[in-house]
């Protein structure tokens, strides 16, 4: 399970001072020309509450003086660079490469990623305040984390690591509690349940009885309800437990399932979404679980996606953003683009696509080009605030005067062009559509080569044509290179081309003058399935 791997922090001495990484960025008011305005949310389809698992423990040269264990775990070394990408402990890599948790650009990234996502808030995978290991950079992390949620309107609550505890000594424990109910309850933000602050606990591992949990929660006002794993209330005790939660199970999906036919009998109850399962530990010399859960592209995260939505909990949790030891991440990565984020944005009802959060990552490259730039760091947090109050438009045209203006058209490429409708193939927000105009924007494309499969790529965007959701629609998106949703065929039919996807046997085609090119079954006669490509 996720949480064995804690004990690999038993292996990690932390030494030397932590440094601020948001020491160079200037101010950051949440205001639009001096006016100070609250978060505005972003609207969805459904009425449940979306969380999102969060790991705070990661570290780089730049925040700690050295790669932080989760980084390199015992085997690997993150100052190795093969073809662009640093050695790290994980088969999948971050969009933005290795990050420090508490890097402040890092923060606002992931934020608004999760904001455009239908996020309402963060559950944090929080380590105590023990002074041991690497906890307390981690709990600095998770505050500086904390410290941004209401400026992009976002929720949090605490998912307690009682493994971190001494058996035998509830007075740690109920210490960690005292600072979060000094620290965290009180905030407006903070993720309560008939104004009862609500703590997950990963497990229990250390204190298994109820009177044991007495001691932890006592004296405090408010008291929270404690939300052990699924099966754990008696060890808790039903006076100190509002609920349970599931995980990753090797089991899969069987105990979620199992969980789900009971949801409705706890108070509360925390639904659960994960992509996959596919650890590093024994590459990684650490010990933890090898089993795996297949990702099969984005589809067992959809299923479990809809699972969730369809049941009767009240809030579902993500597992996890950013767990790249188990790869259980759905941040952006080279592998996945931003499929699970889209997928997301697509079932929950969000107005938003992948051009927002491809717009956010362009914040978040610009904060680090200009580095040190004062001036160029107040108008990226104007771009910010934008962001925050759901004006993805204004953030873009802003970025737009700092980059020197939009991209000039792009000349290179060949146009696709239909031979019934005399129309242009192009991408506009992760979708394939069509115009009249040979020239429109996003509608130059190249074909490439890789494993002996056609990808047919957008050349301004550097998206693949893809059906990797099977929308209605065809996409243009980042789609891993291993996808047979991005593998087309090129058929030759009477001095024509038909684009058959190898995934589907289906043919892009124009046959319903929707305004998106479609991928489905059509007989080599239809005008609307055949092409030019030059």
């Amino acid at each position: 399970m996720k949480k064995l791997s804690i004990c690999m922090l038993m292996a990690m001495l932390c030494f030397g001072c932590k440094k601020n990484s948001s020491e160079n960025r200037p101010d950051e008011p949440n205001s639009i020309n001096n006016k100070t305005l609250a978060a505005v949310p972003v609207g969805k389809s459904t009425s449940k509450k979306i969380f999102i698992h969060w790991m705070p423990w990661f570290e780089t040269p730049e925040s700690k003086g050295a790669w932080g264990y989760h980084w390199k775990m015992n085997t690997q070394n993150p100052d190795i660079i093969t073809n662009g990408r640093r050695q790290i402990a994980a088969y999948y890599y971050p969009q933005t490469g290795p990050y420090a948790s508490g890097d402040a650009d890092i923060i606002e990234y992931q934020l608004l990623l999760m904001k455009y996502s239908g996020v309402d808030g963060v559950t944090i995978d929080w380590p105590g305040t023990r002074v041991l290991y690497d906890y307390p950079d981690n709990l600095n992390n998770s505050n500086a984390l904390i410290a941004k949620l209401n400026a992009v309107g976002l929720q949090f609550s605490i998912v307690e690591e009682d493994r971190n505890w001494d058996a035998g000594q509830t007075s740690g424990a109920h210490g960690d509690f005292t600072y979060m109910q000094s620290n965290y309850f009180n905030q407006g933000n903070y993720l309560k349940v008939n104004n009862v602050p609500v703590v997950l606990n990963f497990g229990p591992i250390t204190f298994h009885s109820s009177s044991e949990w007495d001691q932890i929660l006592a004296g405090l006002n408010p008291k929270p309800k404690v939300i052990p794993l699924y099966g754990f209330t008696s060890q808790v005790g039903a006076n100190n437990a509002g609920g349970e939660f599931p995980w990753i199970y090797q089991d899969h999906p069987t105990v979620v399932n199992n969980y789900y036919a009971q949801a409705s009998s706890f108070p509360i109850s925390v639904g659960v979404v994960y992509p996959g399962f596919n650890s590093f530990y024994a590459a990684g010399g650490a010990s933890g679980p090898t089993w795996q859960i297949a990702y099969n592209g984005t589809s067992t995260f959809g299923t479990m996606l809809d699972k969730a939505l369809a049941s009767s909990v009240g809030i579902v949790q993500f597992a996890t953003w950013n767990d790249y030891g188990e790869g259980t991440m759905i941040e952006p990565t080279v592998e996945f683009g931003y499929g699970f984020l889209t997928t997301m944005q697509q079932k929950l009802g969000v107005p938003y696509h992948q051009h927002e959060l491809e717009q956010i990552y362009r914040l978040y490259q610009y904060r680090k080009q200009y580095k040190g730039n004062t001036s160029v760091q107040n108008q990226l947090n104007q771009v910010f605030t934008y962001f925050a109050n759901v004006q993805p438009a204004n953030a873009e045209n802003l970025m737009n005067t700092i980059s020197g203006g939009t991209t000039p058209p792009v000349t290179t490429g060949v146009s696709i062009k239909n031979k019934w409708l005399n129309t242009y193939l192009y991408e506009d927000n992760g979708q394939a559509k069509y115009s009249s105009s040979s020239t429109v924007a996003n509608g130059k494309w190249t074909l490439e080569q890789v494993n002996g499969h056609t990808r047919i790529k957008n050349v301004s965007t550097g998206h693949y044509l893809n059906i990797e959701h099977l929308y209605s629609y065809a996409e243009s998106t980042a789609v891993p290179d291993s996808f047979y949703s991005s593998y087309w065929v090129l058929e030759d039919y009477n001095g024509y081309k038909r684009l058959r996807n190898e995934w589907q046997n289906t043919y892009l085609n124009l046959e319903n003058q929707s305004g998106f090119a479609q991928c489905t079954a059509i007989g080599a006669t239809a005008e609307s399935s055949q092409w030019t490509v030059n």
